[in-house]
């Protein structure tokens, strides 16, 4: 299986939009990250169809993933933990030292993918869905923190090569 990542500008970006939305399920939120936070937007296809899609900020260090997304049907097939594995070999290709991601306190499928992907956690940003006009629940968790998960470029660089 062999995924490629591939950047997608202007008006391709909408085709990638519905993915996105598997990560950020609010359209004026993601719309919003677009529009100000995203450096680079991403694809990953697979027989010539968009199964994965992934947002980036690569502006200082750590290089941000802000949103990424696996087709539903392609979910569970390593494809989320493959795209993870481009995008850090593309932040060392950019020189950086370590990306990060957060997601929500809530999201324990996410939580558990990072790690397995190699991230630790590293802090929290408490409150940080504090714009919600009503409390959001997930697996019986009430959405508040924003918990994120670092990889060292460096020590997972040298760990590769041994």
């Amino acid at each position: 299986m062999e995924l490629m990542l591939v950047e997608v500008r202007g008006r391709e970006i909408e085709a990638v939009v519905p993915l996105l939305l598997l990560a950020e399920p609010s359209e004026p939120s993601l719309r919003w990250s677009l529009n100000h936070m995203a450096d680079t937007v991403y694809r990953t296809d697979l027989n010539s169809e968009p199964v994965g899609a992934a947002t980036m900020r690569w502006q200082g260090d750590p290089a941000e993933i802000l949103e990424l997304a696996v087709a539903t049907d392609q979910q569970g097939r390593g494809l989320g933990r493959r795209l993870v594995q481009l995008l850090a070999d593309e932040a060392r290709r950019r020189g950086k030292q370590q990306l990060i991601v957060g997601t929500a306190n809530s999201s324990i499928g996410n939580i558990a993918f990072y790690q397995k992907c190699g991230l630790r956690m590293d802090h929290v940003r408490h409150d940080y869905f504090w714009y919600e006009r009503r409390p959001l629940f997930e697996n019986g968790i009430q959405k508040r923190d924003l918990l994120v998960f670092r990889l060292d470029l460096r020590e997972e660089g040298s760990r590769r090569r041994r």
